[in-house]
């Protein structure tokens, strides 16, 4: 019975160091080629705007609105002062970034008929990388387009939050 008991120990603990830490924060992996044109194109186009939603992610909580009432300040993400005018700026920028990630997302998912296509297509021993990778750059892009709009939503209310400001 302590045999069995050390052993499932020993291979939960295995099968927890086994998972890749960027798999545990939930992001996704950029595959390998599987050799299908179509399906390549779609995945990488999927994944360059998956990449650009993540660095979009991380410069929207780069500013934020601290205190309350007459009490609020405009701060960075070391929590330093930042003047309205260069955060607005900033935003904005952001702001067209964010929705220029709308324009990038219709255009991929312009790709993804085809890319279905041609998985299906594929020669046989292509055929499961094929639809595997399909199924991943479709992930990422399901999660880029969930991300996005609430980029934008959470940029339009800095702005609004900042403009606010006196």
């Amino acid at each position: 019975m302590k045999k069995l008991l050390l052993l499932t120990s020993l291979l939960v603990a295995f099968v927890c160091l086994a998972i890749p830490s960027h798999a545990q924060d939930n992001e996704l992996e950029r595959p390998d080629k599987c050799g299908v044109a179509e399906v390549d194109k779609f995945v990488n186009k999927s994944f360059d705007t998956y990449d650009e939603s993540l660095e979009i992610s991380k410069a929207v909580k780069f500013i934020s609105v601290q205190g309350e009432g007459d009490e609020k300040h405009i701060a960075n993400a070391q929590g330093e002062p930042i003047s309205k005018p260069d955060a607005l700026a900033q935003l904005a920028e952001l702001l067209v970034r964010a929705k220029k990630q709308n324009d990038n997302i219709q255009s991929v998912q312009d790709l993804q008929k085809p890319a279905t296509d041609a998985a299906k297509k594929a020669p046989l021993q292509k055929k499961p990388k094929a639809t595997k990778n399909l199924k991943i750059g479709a992930d990422a892009l399901s999660k880029t387009v969930q991300e996005t709009k609430k980029q934008i939503e959470e940029i339009d209310r800095q702005i609004e939050d900042i403009k606010s400001m006196e």
